[in-house]
């Protein structure tokens, strides 16, 4: 930058992409390059030519929304997932046991301690007591629509005091 003017200038593109953040990844990729800020280069030509699936799918989705999940990625928001908290530690935890789609882990098996899919077990004990032990201060717990045997268990970890019903 060779003067006030120019970071004017560049201030000022930068607001606007801020303000059209409501736009698409492609619209926004578009502003940068008209306006001189950055300038499409033979590396995002061919990154586009060589994976056009990938950018007709990624081109639409909303910038703001790309702008989120960088965020996150980088561990600029106050919210982790269970596989980047190791050795990480948060006054408030919100453990969510959801079996999903997931074929590594299962939550049912671990409060009713089924033993014969033992690798399952042993890998969804692992992930339980590491999302569990980040709590400094409050933890909770939540499991959508558990049965009485995973109730009763829950009472007996936490002590039944400590296990409510979510009403609608």
């Amino acid at each position: 930058m060779t003067s006030i003017s120019k970071k004017k200038e560049i201030k000022s593109i930068v607001d606007k992409i801020e303000e059209i953040s409501d736009k698409t990844i492609e619209t926004v990729i578009d502003f940068a390059d008209n306006s001189g800020f950055c300038k499409k280069d033979d590396n995002i030509n061919n990154f586009i030519e060589d994976n056009l699936y990938l950018f007709n799918r990624v081109k639409h989705v909303k910038y703001h929304e790309f702008q989120n999940l960088f965020k996150y990625l980088e561990g600029f928001t106050p919210f982790s997932t269970q596989h980047r908290i190791k050795g990480e530690e948060f006054n408030n935890v919100l453990v969510i046991l959801d079996n999903g789609k997931w074929n590594k882990y299962n939550f049912e098996y671990l409060f009713c301690n089924r033993t014969d899919k033992q690798s399952i077990l042993t890998r969804t004990q692992k992930i339980f007591y590491v999302c569990c032990t980040r709590a400094k201060e409050n933890l909770i717990v939540f499991y959508h629509n558990p049965s009485i045997p995973i109730i009763n268990k829950a009472k007996e970890w936490f002590g039944e005091c400590n296990v409510h019903e979510i009403v609608e």
